[in-house]
Parts: structure tokens; C-alpha cells; sequence
């Protein structure tokens, strides 16, 4: 990557650059006027088309500005017809703009405005092809863009090009709309691109003043790889077969017979080897130092190649190894480890080089940290106080709050903390230090800048226009609430439920046994005197929990043989004849469910069929109508888009294969039956 020169001779004024940081480009366009008419040639001219193309979005002033001086002036650089083909590109006028690319590029060789320029040039020229794909009220699509866009698709995407079309189609469609709109007024457009902007911004910053310079030389390489020989360091290893056996009189056979065949060891391996390596017919692949037991290690690298090894004991185990393969300890090559050796030192230098980069920035900068302001109780000291000055222009309270909101959420620091804080203060610091260097040299002018920028301006102008059509003009009222609940209030019911406690054994016997216990533990009394009869009631579960947990064979038994909630169906009927029927607190007789599971329980919950409040869904409902809303809304605004536009499709009629026909003998394949005649 080139590294954009310094387009004016001189520094751009601070209090006019404080003025295009603080986005005041109305004072900015007063201030341009004020210097052209107070100095000779065109700098500050040239400074006023650039903020009507960059700032205040006015390409056509910018163009006529741009062209004035191309008309009154000798150029030497090509710097003003590069502008002059970026202000055309953006007004659409793809053909002129090519012309003004190709000017810079034939005739202003000069790095990195050729590259600039070049780039300028491919993209009209995708835009000036003459084979059509679609007309869009006028707009040409061609085929160079489509075929483009099939590129970025995924490699398991189905080509399909017409989809890929309408698509672009669309996105033109929205775009337009948006212009038409007055989208770009909309606060939310002008925040949404100004993140976008001072995103593509840093990024370019850091390529330009980092990443470019932090490219490894060969030297820088190889002294890296020198220094770093250790990390490259390959163990010794073999490449063998092995038979491991558990008993001893088995591996003497084996030797035996290997030593007799010794082609036959694959085979033995597979037969009698009780190692993982097996089913491989013993094949260890690559064994290195350390991995394995010592006395077999010891016998791996001495062995002579290519032959059988003795009987060798480890760990209670007997093994037969033949190595074909050995390699001594050794360093990988330089040319091995390049590409490691490459981003090890890149990583390095970009490290250094930002550190220096940042430390460069804040040596020339004036600012200064009103550390008494970093107060962050809000009932002391208002929002909106000072805490920093940066060479002339405020950082305020809130400034650092919005900072540290716009993170993602495990970034964010704690800010009531004052050294928390001023980390956030630091970091916006930087930001700004950054943005400014980005303006003074004008940055936006790049060639990483134009195209990322461009789509982010789509981007944002669809946002706008979906806040603007359809979530402005979507909106529920509570009697639109209180209909649907209404209409819909039998799919707020709540079913009837129950929740037990169940011990399930294998044997009737066993069933009885713990019931027994449990009941008379739970106070069960039993009289000829009907009043002085008690049935047992559960009020703690302790030992109904602990018996299941020792006894029961039910799944639920690790929690104490709890159910959790049942619903009518959700268990066999044998279950659910005696659990609906029983109070909170009774025990239920031992009963039989299914072939084996002799059962008995206790209901410990019951909760009536309900119909959930309003109040409780609310909120949801609401969610629900609106999003139903939106998407009406949307659907109906695209319909209407697309009946109102001229759009012309131009791709050829996909080729329709003709079915082979069935020759004689050939059985027509089942899933293949002819449908119902229409």
C-alpha cells in the first residue's frame, strides 16, 4: 500500500481544521471564501471544492470549482483531475470521469496517485461496458458488475444469476429512494454515516502511517529467524510399527513367527496387537522424543532400520517395533518457516511502529487533561464540563460517555471509576489525534477510502429510508392490543398441571416394603373407629426424597423422584388415573406401570387451568403487531417501488434441457410418476 503524499505545501491552518472537527462546515466554506479572496492561486479554492464534495455534499459546486482551476491554472501533480474524476464518478457520470482517470494515469506517473487513478479507471470502466444486464429507469447494470458480485457469493452459493441481479436491482432501487427522500437530512442518517466515515477514517490512518511501513525486509527476517532459532526446533523422530501384548509366552510366539515371516507383521498386528495402532497394522506414524515409555524410546532410535527388534517390557506389557524411518534433531530451514518468520516480525514492527505513531501525534499535539473534572458523580458537576483541550477544541463529560457507550459490550470500561475513565479520554484523545491527521491529509481522498465510504452511503441511506418509511409510520394503539387478546385469548391458556413425587421399583414386594415405611413415618393410623383412623400426609419430603434417591429406578430418582410439571397425556394412564385424582400431600397405593415398574406417589402441586393476564402479555403483543406492521409496510413500499420503476432485464432465457427420452427396457425410476393431470 502507497502512502498517500501531503497534497498542500503547506500545514491546513488549526483554527480551520478545529473548525472541520467541530463540523462546522459552514464556518469552513466562510473561512475558504474569506482566504481566496485575501491570497493568490488556487489553494484555498482547491480547499473549498474539497469541503463542498467531502463535507457538504455538493458534488456539482465541488465540479465547477474543480474545473476552474483545471481552466485557470497549470497543473503539475494531477492531484485536481483526480478530484475531478471522483466529483463525476459520484454524480454518475462514469464516462467523463474515466476520461479524468486516465489523464492522471497517462500523464501523472507519480506514486500513489497513478494507483489512485488506475483504480479510478476500473471502476468506470465496470460502469461504461457495454453489455447490459438490466436498465434500472436509465441506470445501466452490466455484465462486468454482475459478474462480480457472483465472485463475492459463497463458494456453496448457487450461482444463480438472476437472483444476484435482482438483488442489485433492488439495492439501486432503495438508494434512489433514498435520495429522493431527502434521507441524508435525517439525524439518524447523519450519525449512522458519521461513525461509518470516521470508522473507514481510522482504518485508513492505520494503514497508511502503520501498516505500510510495517512490511519485513529480507534482513529484518533473517535476523528475526536467528534470534528466534529455538522456536523453529524439530525433535528427533521415527516413523515404525508396532505389536504390544499383555502376556509374555503371546510376544515370544510372535518373534518367533515374525522373525520367520517378517512381511507377515501388519497381519500379526491386526490379529493379536492390544495398542490403538491396530487396526493401522500397527503403524505409529510419527513418534517423537518423549512420548513414549523410556526403555522403548531407547530401543526406537538405536535400532538398525528395517528390522525386527527384541522382546521389549514396559508398564506390564510386551511390544515388537520395526522402524523404517529416523530423523536426528534438527532446525527448519529459513525457507521453511518464511511465512511465519514474516508475520512474526510484521506483528512486531506494527506494534512498534503504532506505539511511535501515537507517541509522534501526541508530542505535537496541545492538550491538556482537567483531571479536577473527572468527577463522576452527576449531581456535583454537569455533563457537559470540560475535561480535555485538544489543540484548541473541548472533549466534554459526555463525550467520553458516548465514547465508551459505542463499544461492544465487553469493551466497555466502568466509567464511574476515574481511572477507568480517563482510559476512555485517552483512547477518544487518540481518536481525534487520528481523525485530525485524516483531514490534514485529506485521507478521504485515498483510494481505501472512496469505494469502503460509497457502500457505507448505501448502507446508511437504507437504514434512513426503512426509519423514515416504515418505523415512523408503524404503530400499535391499545385497543388494537385488547382486540387481539381478545381474538387470541384461548392461545393464552395455561394448561391444567400436577407435580409428584414418584418411587418406581422392579418388584411388587420391594413397592410395598418402602410404602409401608413411608406411611407410618408420615403418621398413618389405622382404627376399627372410622374417626380415629388418619391417612398419612406429606408435609416435608425429606424422606420421601431419600428412599427415592437409595430405591427407585426412574429416571427422576436423582432428584428425589420430582416429576416436575405434568400436563393431561405426558404419562402412561396407570400414572394418570391415580395422580389426577389424589390431594396435595396424600400417598398413593403401589401400583403397576407398564410391564415391570411398580409404582406409588405423592402429589405435592396443582395448578388450575388460567388464561394469562393482559398486563402479562402485553408487551409481546404489542412486539408481534408491530413487526407485522413493519413488514406489511415494508412489502407494500417495495411493490410499489418496483411497479413505479422502468426496469429492463436483459440476461438470456436460462436453456431449457429436453428430457432424455425413455428408450426400450429402461425402467422409469419410481420417484419420478407423473402428477395429476390439471
Amino acid at each position: 500500500m502507497a502512502i498517500l503524499l501531503a497534497l498542500l505545501v503547506t500545514i491546513l491552518p488549526q483554527d480551520y481544521v478545529n473548525l472541520l472537527m467541530r463540523e462546522d462546515y459552514e464556518s469552513a466554506a466562510e473561512y475558504c471564501k474569506k482566504m481566496i479572496n485575501e491570497s493568490a492561486g488556487f489553494r484555498w479554492k482547491l480547499e473549498l471544492g474539497d469541503l463542498y464534495f467531502d463535507k457538504l455534499d455538493e458534488p456539482l459546486k465541488a465540479q465547477q470549482i474543480y474545473q476552474d482551476i483545471l481552466d485557470k491554472y497549470g497543473q503539475k501533480d494531477g492531484w485536481v483531475y483526480y478530484r475531478l474524476g471522483l466529483v463525476l464518478e459520484e454524480q454518475e457520470d462514469y464516462l467523463d470521469a474515466a476520461k479524468a482517470f486516465e489523464i492522471v494515469a497517462t500523464r501523472f506517473r507519480t506514486s500513489p496517485l497513478d494507483s489512485f487513478a488506475l483504480s479510478g479507471v476500473e471502476r468506470c470502466f465496470k460502469k461504461n461496458y457495454q453489455d447490459t444486464v438490466a436498465l434500472v429507469d436509465g441506470y445501466r447494470i452490466t455484465r462486468l458488475e454482475l459478474d462480480e458480485q457472483l465472485t463475492r457469493q459463497s463458494p456453496f452459493a448457487k450461482k444463480d444469476e438472476k437472483s444476484v441481479l435482482d438483488q442489485m436491482i433492488l439495492e439501486r432501487l432503495l438508494y434512489i429512494q433514498g435520495l429522493k427522500n431527502n434521507v441524508k437530512a435525517m439525524p439518524e442518517y447523519r450519525n449512522l454515516i458519521k461513525q461509518s466515515r470516521n470508522a473507514i477514517l481510522l482504518d485508513e490512518v492505520r494503514t497508511v502511517n502503520v501498516l505500510a511501513r510495517a512490511g519485513p525486509t529480507d534482513k529484518e527476517m533473517r535476523s528475526y529467524y536467528q534470534k528466534n532459532k529455538h522456536n523453529y526446533k524439530l525433535s528427533r523422530e521415527v516413523r515404525g510399527k508396532e505389536i504390544v501384548v499383555e502376556s509374555e509366552s503371546l510376544a515370544y510366539f510372535i518373534r518367533d513367527s515374525l522373525r520367520k515371516d517378517i512381511a507377515s507383521f501388519d497381519t500379526m498386528a491386526k490379529l493379536y496387537s492390544t495398542a490403538p495402532t491396530k487396526n493401522g497394522g500397527g503403524e505409529m506414524g510419527i513418534v517423537i522424543a518423549g512420548t513414549k515409555p523410556k526403555d522403548v524410546e531407547d530401543l526406537l532410535f538405536n535400532i538398525k532400520l528395517n528390522t525386527l527388534s527384541n522382546l521389549v517390557k514396559f508398564d506390564n506389557k510386551f511390544g515388537l517395533y520395526i522402524v523404517y524411518d529416523r530423523k536426528k534433531e534438527r532446525f527448519r530451514s529459513f525457507d521453511e518457516v518464511k511465512s511465519q518468520v514474516e508475520a512474526a516480525v510484521r506483528a512486531e514492527k506494527t506494534q512498534k511502529i503504532e506505539e511511535q505513531f501515537l507517541k509522534s501525534l501526541k508530542s505535537k499535539a496541545k492538550f491538556e487533561i482537567f483531571k479536577d473534572s473527572i468527577i463522576t458523580d452527576s449531581t456535583q458537576k454537569s455533563k457537559s464540563r470540560i475535561v480535555a483541550m485538544i489543540n484548541g477544541r473541548t472533549i466534554k463529560f459526555d463525550d467520553v460517555e458516548i465514547e465508551n457507550a459505542s463499544q461492544p459490550m465487553f469493551a466497555r470500561m466502568d466509567i464511574s471509576k476515574p481511572e477507568e475513565f480517563e482510559k476512555v479520554l485517552e483512547s477518544l484523545i487518540e481518536e481525534e489525534l487520528k481523525l485530525e491527521i485524516a483531514e490534514q491529509n485529506k485521507y478521504y481522498l485515498n483510494d481505501g477510502f472512496i469505494t469502503k465510504y460509497h457502500d457505507a452511503v448505501k448502507r446508511a441511506l437504507e437504514q434512513g429510508l426503512y426509519t423514515k418509511i416504515v418505523l415512523q409510520n408503524a404503530a400499535v394503539d391499545s385497543s388494537e392490543i385488547i382486540e387481539y387478546y381478545n381474538a387470541h385469548k384461548e392461545d393464552m391458556k395455561i394448561p391444567e398441571t400436577i407435580r409428584c413425587r414418584e418411587i418406581a421399583v422392579n418388584s411388587k414386594e420391594q413397592a410395598q416394603k418402602i410404602h409401608d415405611e413411608l406411611v407410618k413415618y408420615y403418621g398413618e393410623r389405622k382404627s376399627i373407629i372410622p374417626f380415629l383412623s388418619k391417612k398419612a400426609k406429606i408435609t416435608d419430603y425429606t424422606m420421601f426424597d431419600s428412599l427415592a434417591k437409595t430405591n427407585s429406578v426412574a429416571y427422576t430418582k436423582n432428584r428425589g423422584g420430582d416429576t416436575g410439571p405434568l400436563t393431561k397425556g405426558s404419562r402412561p394412564k396407570e400414572f394418570e388415573d391415580v395422580a389426577w385424582k389424589m390431594k396435595i400431600g396424600e400417598i398413593s397405593k403401589v401400583f403397576l406401570v407398564g410391564d415391570s415398574n411398580w409404582t406409588f406417589i405423592t402429589k405435592t402441586e396443582h395448578t388450575p387451568t388460567r388464561y394469562r393476564a393482559l398486563d402479562e402479555i402485553k408487551s409481546s403483543i404489542e412486539m408481534n403487531l408491530l413487526r407485522e406492521k413493519q413488514r406489511k409496510i415494508a412489502d407494500d413500499y417495495l411493490k410499489k417501488m418496483k411497479e413505479e420503476a422502468d426496469i429492463k432485464i436483459m440476461l438470456p432465457e436460462p436453456v431449457k434441457t429436453e428430457p432424455e427420452e425413455k428408450g426400450e427396457g429402461t425402467e422409469q425410476p419410481k420417484n419420478l410418476e407423473p402428477g395429476p393431470k390439471e
